[in-house]
């Protein structure tokens, strides 16, 4: 497939300084897409990439726990293309684009977007490389059968990736909230040799975490309503009692630093008007990400 960038992408360009390269010289590729084909409260994912970008705009470029200017590993941001309404043809869509910069040997960056999307990159990082495990930060297990009458919802998106794809384990943080017990409290109960969570009630340790991932490659699927709603209001299904700032950027840090982080999704933002603050948040947490995948130091855990 051919792939199209843009302009002014992620960072864009501040006095006439451009923050990104082409596409052949990226080392991590943006791949904005706003698919938005069941929500369930609030709408508005789809909206979720545009904002991002526009609050990218406004970050300082270093890093202050990397101590590097994180660009510098070399950034690109694809044109958010047409999205199909139908979500499995939305999600072969993704799945074709991630294996194409997977191929490329570029690190991919998804932004949403409803969690459903999951499917479409996850399976393309799958079909590149062995043994995966994911890691998952949720206010929800999203492991439903279906919901609302679809087995793409994105109340069923870690649900699909476990029954269709093969995922050595899943490792859940956050979560605070389940179904009932013949859904996915039950889907719970069977697989937990699969499946792993950490409840957000929890002490969440960092170590503890990240020993729970049973392999080196891991895909990390971040829905933004992880975090706790007096940083994070904007999005479509919010649950009071989520993680802070410095608690999960603890946890990511270590994941990127003992794991190979293979791709990464940051879904569920639903972006509202006059409110700014958590669109920066989102960027903010992108950009460290990206930071520490090609900045830390990687260290046995202690």
């Amino acid at each position: 497939m051919k792939i199209k960038t843009m302009k002014h992408g992620f960072l864009g360009t501040d006095q006439g300084v451009r923050f990104d390269v082409d596409y052949v010289k990226a080392k991590a590729v943006i791949i904005p897409f706003g698919m938005e084909a069941h929500v369930s409260y609030g709408a508005g994912t789809k909206n979720g990439p545009k904002a991002i970008l526009k609050a990218s705009h406004e970050l300082n470029e270093n890093d202050e726990q990397t101590l590097q200017a994180v660009y510098k590993c070399g950034l690109s941001t694809l044109k958010e293309p047409k999205i199909p309404k139908d979500s499995a043809k939305a999600i072969k869509l993704l799945k074709e684009t991630t294996k194409k910069v997977l191929e490329d040997k570029k690190f991919p960056v998804i932004l949403g977007g409803e969690h459903a999307l999951l499917s479409g990159s996850l399976g393309a990082v799958c079909e590149h490389f062995h043994d995966v495990s994911i890691l998952h930060f949720d206010a929800h297990a999203d492991l439903r059968k279906k919901y609302r009458g679809s087995i793409h919802s994105h109340a069923s998106a870690l649900r699909r990736a476990m029954e269709n794809l093969p995922i050595k384990r899943l490792v859940s943080v956050g979560i605070r909230t389940v179904s009932e017990v013949d859904d996915e409290l039950g889907f719970i109960l069977r697989e937990k040799k699969r499946l792993k969570i950490f409840w957000g009630w929890e002490k969440l340790l960092a170590k503890k975490i990240v020993v729970a991932i049973p392999t080196k490659n891991v895909y990390i699927t971040f829905d933004v309503d992880a975090f706790d709603l007096s940083i994070m209001p904007s999005t479509g299904t919010p649950e009071p009692g989520g993680l802070t700032w410095w608690q999960t950027v603890e946890i990511l840090k270590l994941a990127f630093r003992e794991k190979n982080v293979v791709g990464f999704d940051v879904v569920e933002h639903s972006p509202i008007k006059n409110l700014p603050g958590p669109d920066f948040l989102v960027a903010r947490l992108i950009y460290k990400m990206i930071g520490y995948k090609f900045f830390s130091t990687k260290t046995k855990a202690k």
